[in-house]
């Protein structure tokens, strides 16, 4: 495609199977990069492949283990070798670890941070090679807005994305010399299936939707545009920044 904000620009998008990911890798096909989506999730991805090749666009995906370095380090060479250039990273892969630090074990908490800020760092230590020698880029983090608050029975997944937040602010000092921003998203609750426990049960519903605002359910198609932003030029005076995305819950206190 050579329309679009994206247009000539190559992107890698991971955690892109489902939800934020796969609406993102979607979108920014539209918008006229080629992607390169990647996730553990084979089928997922190959449909992703499939919907953006029937919409017109180039797409590759890459199976991959975001917590093995030589993985991520093999995702960025796929890249490269597909369509010679990497221009934007979407760090999207996460999971959701639930409990208290008095019920979450040692190895939950550990896995919690491997997949959700370590893995984050690995895909930028490999990737900014590649953005560096096209001229620079954007490396976009998924965090949450659970990086910037806290809540009940989720302190390893609140550590994780607040390591991201500020990782971001680290990397974007790093990197501003390179030509490459660094920013991150922060949503709130969006109905994708990883809350799909929650939207099934009205009870647990009802409480997630209280402390919001707006009243609702963020969709994966609203942060994925949030994610075109920082990845376009729309956004070239912003790095180091954390876009919030939550339906106002982080703007008060609930009174």
């Amino acid at each position: 495609m050579t329309q679009g904000k994206l247009a000539g620009r190559v992107a890698i998008v991971t955690g892109a199977a489902s939800g934020i990911g796969a609406a993102a890798a979607r979108l920014f096909a539209a918008q006229g990069a080629a992607v390169v989506p990647a996730d553990l999730d084979e089928p997922g991805g190959a449909a992703v492949v499939e919907s953006i090749a029937a919409d017109g666009g180039r797409a590759r995906f890459v199976a991959t283990d975001v917590t093995e370095p030589a993985q991520v380090e093999a995702l960025v060479a796929a890249a490269l070798d597909a369509f010679g250039r990497l221009d934007v990273v979407l760090s999207n892969a996460g999971v959701e670890y639930d409990g208290t630090a008095l019920e979450t074990t040692d190895a939950e908490f550990r896995r919690c941070l491997d997949v959700n800020l370590a893995a984050h760092f690995s895909l930028a230590r490999h990737s900014l090679p590649a953005l560096r020698a096209a001229g620079g880029g954007a490396l976009v983090f998924t965090a949450s807005e659970l990086g910037l608050v806290g809540t009940s029975r989720m302190v390893a997944y609140c550590a994780a994305k607040a390591g991201i937040v500020n990782m971001t602010r680290a990397l974007a000092v790093d990197c501003a010399p390179l030509g490459v921003r660094v920013n991150c998203l922060c949503p709130g609750p969006v109905d994708t299936p990883l809350i799909e426990a929650l939207t099934r049960d009205p009870e647990r519903l009802a409480a997630q939707l209280a402390p919001i605002p707006l009243k609702r359910l963020g969709s994966a198609d609203e942060i994925a545009r949030g994610a075109l932003f920082l990845a376009c030029d729309d956004s070239s005076y912003m790095t180091g920044a954390s876009l919030v995305m939550d339906g106002g819950t982080t703007c008060w206190y609930g009174l």
